[in-house]
């Protein structure tokens, strides 16, 4: 008999999880839905009204449609089960039909991405499986005492006590078991090896992909087949449809094997003093049920349309005849699949396409940055933020300190070969269309003058939380969070906030508004995205035939928007792509520079972030730029806790410019607070060990800098300014003497050691040139020992000394006071 109550309980609860979790978190990062408050209406594109129309009657209407198929069973956890499955099931099919609509094409990427929903689901399914298991568990006492004697079910009887063979029980869990078999052997590996998260997880040792090996792969396939059949005996009865069991059960193997993973990488998950274990159970976690998910639809769609994996009477004649079954089938299915997944092993990598040629900057086939004739080039320095367009948060006070060359001559000073100049939209393109020329002419005198002291730029198109526009107006009051005075970056007439409050929910970058502003950015509404497309090849005209651009950042920590890793995924990754396209329309009269590119604001957050997709452009001149920020300013460091350390944010930053075939770079770190006590020299050691280059947050904060608060007494934090008198402070000697070590500007060929401290430098590469340039700080002389160099020798600059020679082959070079 149906229990007529079991599936609307099963709505009504998961609708009551829903809402409630719109009201509580308003970012949606954490909640099974994104509401900000913005306007529905008037509905611009069918992404605006995705999430509401699709999402969530399509997660309704799956979870009450298996709620009700599987209303018969009477076994309370076995029906709870289904119902949590079909919970999990249905939010990430649901998933992916809203992506669609908000980003049509990336279908891999797009289906990949609903394995976070999936994760987000198994937790916000729990009360739904916990009202189900109490529905029948009441249902079962209440109709316990009238119910009917069970009839015998298959594998009882006559026909099984004389030992005549019969199909197993649950006939469709050989069916379900050969299908996962056969699409984790066919597809498991391009699934695996194209999530945009496995960087941050490192190759498992065991899972359906080549990188796992083939004892490896042949251990997860056959996991996979083995858990779909045991979770369909275990949940398949005569009262459940066959295809839903199979289903759901295909999803619990691919779960079980996520969580197989998780267990295998716990060790490395512990290690570092970090609490990155945490969020690596759902980064594993999400590859797999993404998988099992498709493994689910595929593994139903076939056992509907095969009622029973053989009819009783054709199964006996095929068993008396040839004595093969169907469990044979299967597992000559996994042989068949772990040789298919042995092929790609066995095939010879391809070579990496060689970068142009260029007179600036360029990449090395091993994606080192060098210099147009071959010597590594390590870009170390400074953001400088004094041609920023700020939201004046302070009126008694400027937003930014001027630009001089004292400020250029000072960074020499320092020993810096570079700075990411930030600019503002806002100031550049004042009205749609129009480029303010004298603000172009500030940002060419930058980089001239920059160039007069040696110093790269690095031309970075800068914002914090959108724009000054999200600044809330005057009694505006909220209840997540405080109103938001504004910020930098867009310019008015490209705000789009549809009503969204413009209130920070646990931080400026989560505030709604944000979050909306950026989501129509992405989709192009009303073309504002064209326009700071238009804005990059317009700057790279301009630029295109000056050798110390080093490149291009395309966003500043690009906000999120409001539909992660939709908006922060597919969506940025196209407007990468489109400026890209227009820089080099741009540099045709000129020659190609660096693109630098970024994941989103989360990195700066967490440490970590699901970025753009692996093939988001073809160019190859490209540098990942996140922004290392671990035990600084990241989320976690307000709560006394280290999710993810400093050595651990260096290796995961590296494995994503690997999965993008790309060179690093460290566009912003610093801001540790106290200096004295600031991790300093830990970062600057792991900078040295990865052998890369970044930029220091910030050269001159002017106390009127949105970045500031009232009470503070300094502006900050490297060049520093009384806020009383406006003077100049002497800077932090901890910051002064770390930023100003002993690195190798250029080296021949590639640096393969690197280590330095204040006073001492010892450096190790191969190759053959002149190329090597070497910073050292100080008056005194340095004494200076090498091996395998010729030529060389010590001059004395501003600020300290440039040590020169000339390689053939191997060398060092070990420089101390």
């Amino acid at each position: 008999m149906r229990n007529r109550w079991l599936s609307p309980i099963a709505v009504v609860v998961l609708a009551a999880v829903i809402v409630l979790g719109a009201a509580f978190d308003p970012s949606g990062l954490a909640a099974p839905y994104t509401w900000t408050g913005a306007d529905l209406l008037p509905v611009a594109g069918l992404w605006q009204v995705a999430a509401p129309a699709v999402y969530v009657p399509l997660l309704l209407a799956g979870v009450g449609t298996l709620a009700w198929a599987v209303a018969r069973e009477r076994a309370p956890l076995r029906t709870a089960l289904l119902v949590w499955g079909a919970v999990v099931w249905s939010a990430m099919a649901a998933k992916l039909m809203m992506s669609l609509l908000m980003a049509f094409g990336d279908v891999v990427y797009l289906a990949w991405s609903t394995g976070f929903t999936g994760v987000k689901a198994a937790i916000f399914g729990l009360p739904v499986l916990a009202a189900t298991w109490l529905t029948q568990f009441f249902r079962r006492r209440l109709t316990s005492s009238s119910a009917s004697p069970p009839s015998p079910g298959p594998g009882t009887g006559p026909a099984a006590a004389s030992g005549a063979f019969s199909p197993p029980a649950a006939g469709p869990g050989w069916v379900a078991a050969g299908v996962a078999v056969v699409m984790g052997a066919s597809v498991g590996g391009v699934w695996w090896g194209g999530s945009p998260v496995g960087y941050a997880i490192g190759d498992s040792p065991l899972a359906p992909a080549p990188e796992a090996g083939p004892v490896g792969c042949l251990a997860a396939v056959t996991l996979l087949g083995v858990m779909t059949w045991a979770l369909n005996r275990r949940l398949g009865t005569t009262t459940s449809p066959r295809a839903v069991v199979a289903g759901i059960s295909a999803l619990g193997a691919a779960a079980t094997l996520g969580l197989v993973e998780v267990a295998l990488g716990l060790p490395g998950d512990l290690a570092g003093g970090d609490t990155f274990w945490a969020p690596a159970i759902m980064l594993r976690l999400a590859p797999a049920l993404s998988f099992g998910a498709l493994l689910a639809f595929a593994t139903a769609a076939l056992v509907a349309l095969l009622p029973a994996t053989l009819p009783a009477r054709k199964a006996v004649l095929v068993h008396a005849r040839t004595g093969f079954t169907v469990s044979t089938a299967t597992w000559m299915a996994v042989v068949v699949g772990a040789a298919a997944l042995a092929v790609p092993l066995l095939e010879p990598g391809t070579a990496a396409a060689q970068p142009p040629r260029t007179k600036g900057l360029t990449l090395s086939a091993d994606r080192r940055i060098v210099d147009a004739d071959g010597n590594e080039v390590l870009l170390r320095g400074v953001n400088v933020n004094q041609l920023e367009d700020y939201f004046q948060k302070f009126p008694d006070k400027a937003v930014t300190r001027p630009l001089t060359e004292a400020d250029f001559a000072g960074m020499e000073q320092m020993g810096f070969n570079v700075i990411r100049l930030a600019l503002s939209w806002s100031a550049l393109e004042p009205r749609p269309g129009h480029y303010d020329p004298a603000y172009l002419a500030r940002i060419s005198w930058a980089v001239e003058t920059a160039a007069k002291h040696g110093l790269r730029t690095v031309i970075d198109m800068h914002q914090d939380a959108w724009g000054k526009g999200v600044n809330a107006a005057p009694g505006t009051t909220c209840e997540n969070g405080s109103p938001m005075h504004g910020w930098d970056g867009a310019p008015t007439w490209a705000d789009r906030f549809d009503g969204a409050p413009k209130c920070e929910f646990t931080g400026r970058d989560i505030s709604p508004a944000v979050a909306r502003a950026f989501t129509n950015f992405y989709q192009d509404r009303d073309g504002i995205q064209t326009r700071l497309v238009a804005a990059w090849g317009m700057l790279a005209e301009r630029f295109a035939s000056e050798p110390m651009v080093a490149g291009y950042d395309l966003l500043n920590e690009p906000g999120f928007g409001e539909a992660p890793p939709i908006t922060s995924g597919v969506l940025l990754g196209r407007y990468y792509d489109r400026a890209i396209k227009a820089i080099r329309a741009g540099e045709k009269r000129g020659f190609p520079h660096l693109i630098f590119f970024e994941p989103s604001v989360l990195w700066s957050g967490l440490g970590f972030e699901v970025s753009v997709p692996k093939d988001f452009t073809d160019d190859r001149l490209l540098v990942f730029a996140p922004h290392l920020y671990n035990e600084s300013i990241t989320i976690d460091q307000g709560t006394g806790l280290t999710i993810t350390s400093i050595e651990r944010g260096f290796d995961l930053a590296s494995r994503a410019a690997a999965y993008y075939g790309a060179g690093l770079w460290s566009g912003e770190w610093g801001w540790f607070g106290d200096a004295a006590s600031a991790p300093i020299r830990k970062y600057t050691d792991h900078e040295d060990r990865h052998r890369i280059g970044g930029a220091f947050w910030v050269w001159k904060q002017s106390c009127g800098d949105a970045h500031a608060g009232a009470e503070d007494e300094t502006g900050g934090n490297l060049m520093i300014e009384d806020c009383a008198t406006g003077k100049d402070l002497p800077p932090p000697p901890e910051y002064v003497a770390e930023l100003s070590r002993p690195y190798p500007r250029s080296a021949p060929g590639r640096l393969t050691g690197l280590t330095s401290d204040r006073a001492s430098l010892t450096a190790q590469g191969e190759g053959a040139g002149c190329g090597l340039d070497v910073w050292f700080p100080g008056g005194a002389r340095p004494v200076v020992r090498s091996a395998g160099l010729t030529g060389v020798s010590s001059r004395q600059t501003p600020g300290g000394w440039r040590i020169n020679g000339c390689a053939q082959g191997a060398y060092t070079l070990t420089a101390h006071r």
